[in-house]
């Protein structure tokens, strides 16, 4: 994983999206209002078909899904939490 992403946490109520780059690598959008000293937060699930190194989430957000499955299991509710704010090759799965 690249910069900047390899330094954003996991949250299952994410403040920030992706939509892929040019470069083949993602850039990162507010998807709602973020206060000065928040923590950036996307959902690894928006950009993971699959989640195989952890399984259970600690985000700790009222949100939480609690398993980490990845896209595969949660496609539905990334398409509704985040819009057009998720891996472009997701969309098509």
């Amino acid at each position: 994983m690249d910069l900047p992403a390899r330094f954003i946490n996991h949250s299952c109520d994410a403040n920030v999206g992706i939509r892929d780059n040019e470069s083949g690598a993602y850039d990162f959008f507010a998807i709602r209002e973020i206060e000065f000293g928040e923590e950036l937060l996307w959902d690894y699930e928006a950009s993971e078909y699959e989640v195989s190194a952890f399984e259970t989430c600690l985000c700790g957000s009222s949100k939480c899904r609690k398993v980490l499955g990845g896209f595969k299991m949660s496609g539905e509710t990334i398409r509704d939490l985040y819009g057009e704010y998720y891996a472009k090759y997701l969309k098509d799965s």
